[in-house]
């Protein structure tokens, strides 16, 4: 179970972050405008020289953002190499941004980065620490993967401030750890309150949560199997473009058609 959960909170990712993430007072230049005019405008090449200009003069957030488009290849050629050295330039200066997706990317073995959990937990530990919410989650993840009482409750002790302030990830962490826990130590209170703090989330629209509850659902392990139901979720979220929900609904959609074709089951003659 604790697999589950580390597969399904660490989807990687990048943000391209025009705004200035760095929790510390920092001055901002006023040519961060004219890039997101830029980038507004789709003259992503335009935004690279710029960002270009500014990282040269040691900008963290610029760094961050030019590793960002040669990551992805806008405004300039793909190289992942590259990229993970901006990025690298742009921790080494405290961008949190910056540790985030160097600590998600060693966590996931992504961009040519040889996966490194402790390295991982390393990064984002300087974004946590920096304010940044994500890195935070994502760390009590990798806490929580581990299978160790003590870092377990290493864990818990970090989500618990962002869980007092409603953050949404750290109770949708904490709910999926919840049931883990229950799972393992067949008890059926902490896998109730877990999967009651992901049904809140859902109905709040939380999509992870969303997808965790179709998926319930749809395999039954925790809930009884309800096809249409994982169906009808799976359905609203493929339709707003949300990664996997098309890949589950098809999945889904084939197990309703299997069930179809199976001949019904005859009812129980009562003995006279």
């Amino acid at each position: 179970m604790k697999k589950i959960i580390f597969a399904a909170m660490l989807a990687v990712s990048s943000q391209y972050a025009l705004a200035n993430a760095n929790t510390k007072a920092e001055a901002v230049d006023p040519q961060f405008a004219k890039v997101e005019a830029l980038v507004k405008a789709n003259d992503f090449k335009g935004a690279h020289t710029l960002l270009n200009e500014l990282a040269q003069k040691g900008n963290a957030q610029a760094l961050y953002n030019l590793g960002y488009l040669t990551q992805t290849g806008q405004g300039t050629a793909k190289n992942e190499k590259k990229a993970v050295q901006l990025y690298e330039q742009s921790a080494s200066k405290g961008y949190p941004v910056a540790n985030y997706v160097l600590g998600k990317n060693y966590a996931g073995g992504t961009m040519g980065l040889k996966q490194d959990l402790n390295k991982a937990k390393q990064y984002l530990e300087r974004a946590s620490s920096a304010g940044f919410d994500d890195a935070t989650v994502d760390l009590a993840v990798l806490l929580f993967a581990e299978g160790k009482p003590a870092s377990d409750q290493q864990a818990l002790k970090k989500l618990q401030p962002l869980i007092k302030k409603d953050n949404f990830q750290a109770i949708h962490a904490k709910a999926l750890y919840d049931i883990s826990l229950g799972f393992k130590n067949k008890d059926e209170k902490p896998i109730q309150q877990g999967l009651s703090s992901i049904q809140e989330l859902a109905k709040k629209g939380y999509i992870p949560a969303l997808m965790a509850v179709a998926n319930m659902f749809a395999n039954g392990n925790i809930v009884p199997q309800n096809l249409p139901e994982a169906k009808k979720i799976f359905s609203a979220l493929a339709q707003e473009n949300i990664p996997q929900a098309k890949e589950s609904l098809a999945a889904v959609e084939k197990m309703i058609a299997e069930q179809s074709k199976k001949p019904a089951q005859p009812t129980a003659q009562k003995k006279s």
